[in-house]
């Protein structure tokens, strides 16, 4: 079976040598070879008909098992969602638990857990209004970019030297590890 484009390139050229076939041909021959021009063009419509078929088939075969695929893959992401928040929700239920015992290291043959101390973070009550004041008080060095966006990690050692911002102070963590 041809293919479909193929078939139509052999249908443009049956149209293109119409003209051609009809000029050349002797009068009283013209009725059967147009004849025989139309059975051969049904003849190629019909293929193509046929293989088009085939292809829109395919096509929507493509499409169901992508559609399926999909739902899949947010079916798979909710399940993932939930597991990840469950696990963090046990994590912090056994750090609690730890914390309320005092305890800072538990080592099993099975697991090894302990409560790590986070580096301090920088906590901004207002990124604007601080943003503002920065801009207002030429501390422009702790803005990047053109649109003010905070140097963070500069700020963070200001006041580990010992500076004040309002509304600006550092927050330690701690957080849960199991190998």
């Amino acid at each position: 079976m041809s293919k479909l484009f193929e078939i139509s390139n052999e249908f443009a050229a049956l149209f293109d040598n119409y003209e051609e076939l009809m000029e050349t041909t002797e009068e009283e021959d013209k009725a059967d070879i147009e004849q025989a021009w139309f059975d051969t063009l049904t003849g190629i419509e019909g293929e193509f008909e046929t293989k088009a078929e085939s292809v829109a088939q395919y096509i929507k075969n493509l499409s169901s098992e992508a559609e399926a695929i999909k739902a899949e893959e947010k079916a798979l992401a909710a399940r993932r969602k939930a597991k990840e928040n469950s696990a963090a929700r046990m994590k912090e239920y056994l750090k609690n638990c730890m914390d309320a015992m005092s305890l800072k290291k538990i080592e099993t043959a099975k697991a090894k857990i302990s409560i790590r101390n986070n580096a301090a973070s920088l906590k901004i009550d207002d990124e604007q209004a601080f943003i503002q004041m920065l801009e207002s008080s030429g501390r422009t060095e702790l803005l990047k970019y053109a649109a003010p966006e905070l140097k963070k990690t500069d700020i963070k050692n200001l006041i580990k030297g010992g500076e004040e911002f309002t509304g600006v102070s550092l927050v330690a963590s701690e957080s849960l590890i199991i190998k």
